[in-house]
């Protein structure tokens, strides 16, 4: 049916056969029979059915007849595209179902097609009954994410093995697969990167106020989508229709202290007959969460919870080290005394066999303070034609600021020193000794500036829907690390190297530093003289992309018309980074801008054909429906790939739906993963008991492979008509990712040098006796990419460990998906329980080639067996109550094979609209999330936290409150 000008329509018969059933099943038949896109969301629909609809009708009659007698009504948004309408819902749901004409159907390129892969759908509404502050927040609290990595309440925890986070950023990681591997879109676009690598999103740069919805695709998308989609694909629909202007206000914190927030929000939005214009401002504050306001993590010394003593031997007081030149490792033989300010020591004051620790959580925040501010505003304008022009345009600056460990360190005293004592009479002492009673916790300092916009325009030519769009995206990313210690200063401060005129500091004047008190009287220029260390990088990503679509009916099959969508798509992604280091040497040293980009290029196709539908049922054959989708892409340097996927829809009576889809999915190298600049540092590390100082070694790989995956899902939909507002849907999924890019010694980092799985990136050296293994230190040593080479002597080192990026790793994934929803009357109100569970049945991983498969499911750090969140929700008049159980199955350690509780934990909320009178517009909402005040369950973690940051949390108890007012 060919669209004419918005003034003379006429629309065609077309024949209907709608059975009579819920909405969520007849509203996808009325778009199937009709060929009409029709927009709603899903909690609009959900407990309303409609009586049959048989006969020869125009879409617009058949879709009147249908919503008789359900309390709705639509209205048309352009040709060919219906919004339904509640009349009688409050203003704010009303505004939120007619800006649903910018959705794009996650899962497919067919308007108004189903997926055959699960799809889950996210308002705003739902973020709200979440009792989250932001969008970020509830798509972290989704069963099927994994806050394991791209997540700022496991980055700096060691939960994090990617190290990639360095922003506390807030990605999307689904199934555990990587956050680099679950693609972010806004409207359907490209976003640009965030992290060290450039390579995943950060959702919580996104105004959460004009959010409409979040689709979560919950299976591989190459094929329709490109790189990155594979574990699925987040699409985040930005309002861009909203009459009137909604003002928000959130207020909340937590009961043991820490993580206040406020957040405020106005959006204005205006309509006329042919578009729309709307704009927002955001800006949201919280606060620090510091490490001592929790009993998990106030002490590395986790005894007192029934866990082992984490607590570190470079401390204040220091010890003295001795190096075993045999076993190239590194030991304490004598602490120094507490108690004395390190003036006059003799030999025999040293205490022989002891050891002193030091709690490296003291002074550190679990959380950085971070401050966002965001504005937004889009736009759209109907032509002439029945085509339309839309575009957008968003700004985000977000900065925070995070207490983190003091500095460590391996300090070498010399008699030149006037505190130098030695218990042994030797003429030179290592000290492993911490500075935090001399320097306090460090600093880290960050900004991210996030730009993002685009234009489109779309309409209707000889019967074929036709849209294109240019878009384009930058995230500017900076981090700080100072208070830290500059080791050229230090030694010049110990007296180990001569009085630099250069520098404003002189032992004459100013004094030695004393590594020997408990605490020692440094003076204030001492302590700022070798504390004026830091490091500065600075990381821009950036997208471009350019998108043409066109889809429509080729032909009409006895089930239906067969459809397709083909297009082009060509991007250019570019990642720069450049940095300061002035941690060592006389002066900063500089990383020059360096610059990585390339040209990626796609083409795609998807095919719709409905073998039995409306017009020619089988007994036992209501619906059968294949889809066919492929993509080919091209990324310059790395190469081509092709990805199919097939996915099939039946239903052998009306109220129920069976789909499977299988595909092909792809992750291409990172830029940063290509090209990084190669690097290297020292790092103390086990070997069975001893501790061996190590060179480790980081760069790009330019001959990585892309990443490959296969994906399968098989599941139904029961949606019966015996039980109205009933709906169960289930789903089983299985993910074998190859040739996984990463850093296999990040993986286990602690134990590199005893895993004989990392045996390939492990070289012994013994620089001592051995002239070839000597050179090759000091050449580590003296490379310009060695972030800390004056620390230790090329003797000292034992082990050789090669960290850069390779193809390695292999992982599967495998589970199930069951949600359930039924909306019911009960007493004067309406009710509503729903719930969410997924059961993990595998995540298997073999590190690389050569290692073993480990079964890591509910292993800490991985993703927990079970994951679930089950509620209700009542409404009667003005006033709704919701309460919501979340449930995180527990595991075992694999050290000691120590187990791991479940955590269980109670949210509520009571919300109460004012419909009339002087808070005629006003809506208010108590939120309480934990509302037992419930600790995480214990872990023995070896980063010395005592819970699993992967999968839990130590907010506690957060409560909060918040004020909405619609003028």
């Amino acid at each position: 049916m060919a669209a004419t000008p918005a003034t003379a329509q006429v629309e065609a018969m077309r024949r209907f056969d709608i059975a009579p059933g819920p909405l969520e099943r007849t509203l996808p038949a009325f778009a199937r029979q009709s060929g009409q896109q029709i927009l709603y969301p899903s909690a609009l629909v959900a407990g309303r059915s409609s009586t049959a609809v048989a006969g020869e009708f125009t879409p617009e009659a058949a879709l009147g007849l249908l919503l008789r007698d359900t309390g709705l009504t639509y209205r048309r948004s352009r040709p060919n595209v219906y919004v339904l309408v509640d009349p009688s819902a409050r203003a704010d749901a009303e505004t939120e179902v007619t800006e649903l004409d910018e959705v794009v159907v996650t899962g497919s390129y067919l308007r108004g097609a189903d997926s055959p892969s699960p799809v889950i759908m996210m308002t705003q509404d739902d973020v709200a009954r979440s009792g989250r502050a932001t969008v970020a927040d509830a798509l972290a609290a989704l069963p099927q994410n994994f806050t394991g990595s791209a997540f700022e309440g496991s980055a700096g925890t060691g939960a994090d093995r990617s190290g990639r986070n360095l922003g506390y950023a807030t990605g999307v990681n689904l199934r555990g697969l990587g956050a680099d591997a679950t693609l972010v879109l806004v409207n359907g676009r490209r976003i640009a990167g965030t992290g060290s690598a450039g390579d995943f999103a950060d959702v919580s740069n996104l105004p959460s106020s004009v959010v409409q919805r979040a689709d979560v695709l919950l299976d591989g998308a190459s094929a329709l989508y490109g790189a990155d989609a594979v574990g699925g694909v987040v699409n985040i629909i930005l309002k861009s229709r909203f009459d009137g202007a909604e003002s928000r206000l959130r207020v909340g914190g937590t009961s043991d202290g820490g993580a206040e927030e406020v957040l405020f929000s106005h959006t204005d939005g205006f309509n006329w007959s042919s578009g729309s214009l709307v704009a927002s401002y955001e800006v949201h504050d919280r606060g620090e969460l510091r490490a001592e306001d929790r009993r998990a993590t106030r002490s590395a010394d986790l005894r007192p919870l029934g866990g082992s003593d984490h607590r570190l031997f470079h401390a204040a007081p220091g010890n003295i080290m001795y190096f075993d030149p045999v076993t190239g490792s590194f030991d304490p033989v004598y602490a120094i005394p507490r108690g004395q300010n390190g003036v006059g020591l003799a030999p025999g004051d040293f205490l022989a066999g002891e050891v002193n620790l030091t709690n490296q959580n003291e002074g550190q925040w679990m959380l950085p303070h971070q401050r966002r501010q965001s504005v937004f505003a889009a736009a759209r304008q109907n032509l002439p034609g029945g085509f339309s022009l839309d575009g957008d345009l968003r700004y985000t600056e977000r900065d925070y600021v995070l207490a983190t460990p003091a500095d460590i360190g391996t300090i070498v005293v010399t008699p030149a020193n006037p505190y130098f004592a030695s218990p042994t009479g030797e003429t030179m002492q290592e000290i492993a000794y911490s500075y935090i009673r001399d320097l306090g916790p460090g600093r880290s300092d960050g900004r991210t500036r996030s730009l993002g916009g685009a234009a489109g325009l779309e309409g209707r030519v000889l019967g074929w829907n036709l849209a294109a769009y240019v878009s384009g995206a930058r995230e500017i990313s900076g981090r700080t690390l100072s208070n830290r210690v500059q080791t050229t200063y230090l030694a010049e401060a110990l007296g180990r190297t001569p009085d630099n005129p250069a520098t404003p500091f002189s032992t004459a004047v100013d004094g030695f530093f004393n590594p020997y008190g408990d605490p020692a009287a440094n003076s204030a220029a001492v302590l700022a003289f070798i504390g004026s260390g830091y490091t500065r990088v600075e990381n821009v990503s950036t997208v471009g992309s350019f998108n043409f679509k066109i889809d429509g009916t080729i032909l009409d099959l006895p089930g239906g018309p067969l459809r397709t969508a083909a297009g082009v798509d060509v991007r250019r992604e570019r990642f720069e980074t450049e940095g300061e280091n002035f941690t060592s040497g006389q002066t900063p040293r500089l990383t020059a801008p360096t610059i990585y980009e390339r040209d990626v290029s796609a083409a795609f196709v998807e095919l719709r054909a409905p073998i039995v539908g409306a017009d020619n049922p089988r007994p036992g054959i209501e619906r059968l429906e294949l889809s066919l989708a492929a993509r080919i892409e091209d990324h310059q340097g790395v190469g081509r790939t092709t990805n199919p996927k097939v996915g099939l829809l039946y239903s052998p009576t009306s109220d129920l739906l069976l789909r499977a889809s299988y595909g092909t999915s792809f992750r291409a190298p990172s830029l940063r993963e290509l090209y990084t600049t190669y690097q290297l540092g020292p790092a103390f590390l086990n070997r069975n008991g001893a501790n061996v100082l190590s060179v480790i070694r980081y760069g790009g790989n330019p001959d990585l492979d892309p990443e490959t995956a296969e994906s399968t899902t098989a599941g139904f939909v029961w949606t019966p008509a015996a039980a109205d507002g009933f709906r169960l849907e289930a789903g089983w999924f299985r993910t074998r990712f190859d040739d996984r890019i990463g850093n296999p010694v990040s993986e286990n980092v602690a134990n590199a040098l005893n895993d004989p799985t990392l045996a390939p990136f492990v070289r012994f050296v013994n620089p001592v006796s051995n002239a070839e293994d000597r050179a090759l230190v000091q050449s580590l040593l003296d490379h310009p990419g060695n972030f800390n080479p004056n620390v230790f002597p090329a003797t000292s080192y034992g082990a050789v460990i090669d960290n850069r990026f390779v193809n390695a790793s292999r992982l599967e994934v495998e589970g199930v998906d069951i949600s359930a929803r039924y909306a019911f009357d009960l007493g004067p109100g309406e009710a509503s329980v729903d719930g969410s569970i997924t059961r993990l049945l595998r995540y298997d991983r073999e590190l690389t080639e050569t290692s073993p498969t480990e079964a890591l499911v509910g292993t800490p750090n991985f993703p927990a067996r079970w994951r679930g969140r089950i509620g209700g929700r009542w409404t009667s008049g003005p006033v709704t109550l919701g309460l919501n159980a979340n449930h995180v199955s527990g595991g075992r350690d694999p050290v000691g094979g120590r187990s791991i509780d479940d955590w269980t934990t109670f949210d509520g909320q009571i919300r109460y609209d004012f419909a009339e009178g002087w808070g005629e517009g006003v809506s208010v909402t108590l939120d309480v999330i934990n509302l037992a005040n419930s600790e995480p369950p214990f872990y023995d973690s070896p980063s010395g936290y005592g819970y699993d940051a992967a999968n839990t949390d130590i907010f506690g108890r957060r409560i909060s409150l918040q004020l909405v007012k619609r003028w």
